[in-house]
């Protein structure tokens, strides 16, 4: 897939260009500078992924106090993550399109929808991703199941803590 080494903590994110719905580019290199949050669901089809985010848009100002970024994608193409943009009312940016390669670059897993033929290809599983202000990766969950996921309340708990009290990055050894 031709992809050399997966998103880890203490690390620089993985540089890459993502297509958001509004017609720009965005470059994961603009998450320096701040403290940003990328949470990638699964997809218009899983009902899961639509209550988690909806969650999300309520913990949104919470996060935007914290001066946190948030972005949000998925492998779905752009016609249907704007449906489902326009379903959810969601109002945070969106993504579209992610590639196989770039969710082997996050480290996310990888999930080929077989013969349902409503689901557009092979799509990644959910992930969430805190990178800090000096384009490090603070912090990621990723599931290799739609039912696992942190709860969005408790994560910006940790968020907090972590920025108050100057805590370091974790888990950057494994054995």
């Amino acid at each position: 897939m031709g992809v050399e080494s997966q998103a880890a903590p203490g690390q620089p994110f993985p540089q890459l260009t993502f297509k958001m719905l509004d017609g720009t580019t965005f470059e994961t290199a603009e998450f320096a500078g701040g403290w940003s949050l990328l949470i990638v669901y699964r997809g218009h089809h899983c009902p899961r992924c639509k209550d988690y985010i909806a969650s999300l848009h309520k913990h949104a100002p919470a996060y935007s106090e914290r001066r946190v970024r948030i972005v949000l994608g998925s492998a779905d193409p752009a016609e249907t993550a704007r449906q489902t943009v326009a379903e959810e009312g969601w109002t945070l940016p969106v993504f579209a399109g992610l590639t196989v390669d770039q969710m082997s670059a996050l480290g996310l897993f990888i999930t080929d929808p077989g013969d349902d033929s409503t689901i557009h290809g092979l799509y990644s599983e959910p992930g969430l991703f805190l990178i800090n202000p000096d384009g490090l990766l603070q912090t990621l969950c990723t599931s290799n199941s739609p039912s696992t996921r942190p709860d969005l309340e408790v994560f910006l708990d940790g968020v907090i803590g972590t920025q108050d009290r100057n805590l370091p990055i974790r888990g950057m050894y494994r054995p």
